[in-house]
């Protein structure tokens, strides 16, 4: 009897140990839809200011790939990830995550469709036939959006109108070396990404070119494993609602980020994703 004492007693100690290192060390992650490097660069800003907020030690957990980040939040090997609007559908589905906070953007986002300077293609049309390239296949503003947008808007079935099937590029910034590199003529991705590799001149303008932008939908946020205490994920919540761009040290997380203020996130925004990803079948 009195070893079963023991017994119990460890195992309790053990289940309050796990519970408050959970809450002493904090583990982020995101989608990677960028390469390793541009992403370390984004998040270091925002994990200081995680620290200062919740009081805790901040972790950001690298992932490989999109599925990576889903399945790390359903498991519990992190505790908050910034996903796309289909990988929080998927996690939802998966685990019960549940939406945080988004950028302000990230209710009105947009991909951008591109062709290869030589191509001979100016308008969505003229990829009829021609080689293209998606992002990652999780990827709401990389695939799933640009799926949907070629069917509704263009009658282009991706698995039968393209020369040979899609290439899937794993990343946003990927599917644009793609398209100047030659190896695909075509591709969709992330209007933000374009943007910015644009502005800082990442890739060749004589031989990549935009020929459509989508209309608007929902995108990314930040997500919460489903069993984390309450009142560390409004705390979590409140550390990106709080900031403020009048602020330096705020200005450069939101910079980073792209936004200029975070807004709360709404289970029913992400309704269409969840609709759109059943009738492509990307969700199952």
């Amino acid at each position: 009897m009195l070893s079963k004492i023991k017994g119990l007693l460890a195992a309790m100690l053990t289940v309050a140990s796990a519970s408050t290192f959970s809450q002493d060390v904090i583990r982020v992650s995101g989608i990677p839809d960028e390469n390793p490097t541009e992403l370390a660069r984004k998040y270091q800003p925002m994990v200081d200011h995680l620290q200062k907020h919740l009081g805790a030690k901040v972790v950001y957990v690298p992932v490989i790939d999109y599925g990576a980040a889903v399945s790390a939040l359903a498991a519990g090997k992190i505790d908050f990830a910034w996903l796309g609007g289909f990988t929080y559908v998927q996690a939802k589905v998966m685990a019960g995550a549940k939406p945080l906070v988004m950028r302000d953007i990230d209710r009105k986002f947009k991909s951008v469709f591109i062709a290869s300077s030589g191509s001979g293609i100016n308008k969505p049309e003229e990829m009829k036939g021609k080689s293209f390239a998606f992002g990652a296949k999780s990827s709401t503003s990389g695939h799933l959006f640009p799926r949907h947008f070629l069917k509704t808007n263009f009658q282009i079935d991706p698995d039968k109108d393209f020369a040979g099937q899609p290439v899937y590029s794993g990343a946003h910034d990927a599917t644009v070396k793609m398209v100047e590199s030659g190896k695909v003529q075509s591709g969709a991705l992330n209007i933000e990404v374009w943007n910015r590799m644009t502005e800082n001149n990442k890739y060749d303008k004589s031989r990549v070119k935009p020929i459509w932008t989508t209309p608007e939908y929902v995108d990314y946020v930040w997500t919460a494993r489903k069993d984390l205490p309450p009142e560390l994920v409004q705390k979590f919540a409140n550390a990106f609602l709080s900031l403020d761009e009048s602020r330096p040290a705020d200005k450069q997380v939101l910079e980073i980020q792209g936004a200029h203020k975070f807004v709360t996130a709404d289970p029913k925004d992400f309704d269409v994703i969840e609709q759109i990803g059943r009738s492509t079948g990307l969700l199952k």
